[in-house]
């Protein structure tokens, strides 16, 4: 949706796993003024917005929409369920709604936000999870809940979802024990004629993906810092930047939650190794 024009009604519905709630910010600064007294003499509100952090778990429904809130493309595949969902990056991020209910006397609607960063988090053993960075400008009171979405349940991706499909140029790493996606447009609100802010506006794209686990060998290492896999004697640093190779992606890592055959996979065609 384009800013200034607030969903009517919801199409998820998800309890907190964690995280900081989508919620009303209010900045107050002082009139500053040279009295007689020493005590700031007032204070005013300059800006109210919209922000939050609220933590998830990663279930087949509600991925797909923050991938594509973080991401801004999407295309779709299938004439019947199970449907293929494959999101790309954007230009432009798209404006979302949020509500919140909070312990059933408190009715919030969030209008015009964007999902400015997705962190995606795995461990072995424990449910995936996502925590979305929100920002947005017109908070609102609610006299009733907004519960038109069935709460999702069900289905939570697991780590060990994604066993013997954890690709590293290609090939599987069986000993990936846990891992971090961060998706971070570097969004900021942008201060307009108003109390709230007039935009949104996203910054340059990062993604970056850090895992721990087991080396087995320093294959890696010896090509980030000297340029091949078995250097020679006294090799000198090298002064390329490494990037991992495979076809079609560099890294590809996919879990699949196989009694609904529901699968989130991401796939990075470039990734250069930092370290």
């Amino acid at each position: 949706r384009s800013a200034g024009s607030p969903a009517a009604t919801s199409v998820h519905r998800l309890y907190l796993a964690g995280g900081d709630q989508v919620h009303s910010e209010r900045v107050k600064e002082d009139f500053e003024e040279t009295t007689g007294g020493r005590m700031l003499s007032d204070a005013y509100v300059s800006q109210v917005s919209v922000a939050g952090a609220p933590e998830l778990f990663v279930m087949p429904d509600s991925i797909g929409s923050l991938l594509y809130a973080v991401l801004g493309a999407k295309s779709v595949a299938g004439a019947a369920d199970p449907f293929t969902h494959t999101l790309t990056v954007a230009a432009s991020l798209p404006y979302l709604t949020f509500w919140r209910m909070l312990a059933n006397g408190l009715y919030e609607r969030f209008a015009d936000c964007k999902v400015t960063h997705l962190k995606l988090h795995g461990e072995s053993g424990k449910p995936l999870r996502a925590t979305a960075t929100v920002m947005g400008l017109s908070p609102a009171f609610l006299t009733a809940a907004e519960a038109t979405a069935t709460i999702e349940v069900t289905n939570r991706f697991m780590h060990y979802d994604g066993s013997a499909a954890l690709l590293v140029e290609g090939a599987a790493i069986a000993s990936i024990s846990s891992f971090d996606i961060d998706i971070d447009n570097g969004g900021s609100l942008q201060p307009g004629d108003s109390l709230t802010p007039n935009d949104v506006s996203e910054g340059s794209l990062g993604i970056i993906v850090a895992t721990d686990q087991l080396v087995a060998n320093f294959d890696l290492w010896n090509r980030l810092h000297y340029g091949s896999a078995s250097p020679s004697n006294l090799a000198a640093p090298s002064q390329a930047v490494l990037e991992l190779a495979g076809s079609p992606a560099g890294l590809s890592l996919t879990w699949t939650r196989v009694a609904a055959s529901r699968s989130l996979k991401v796939a990075i065609t470039r990734v250069q190794v930092d370290t």
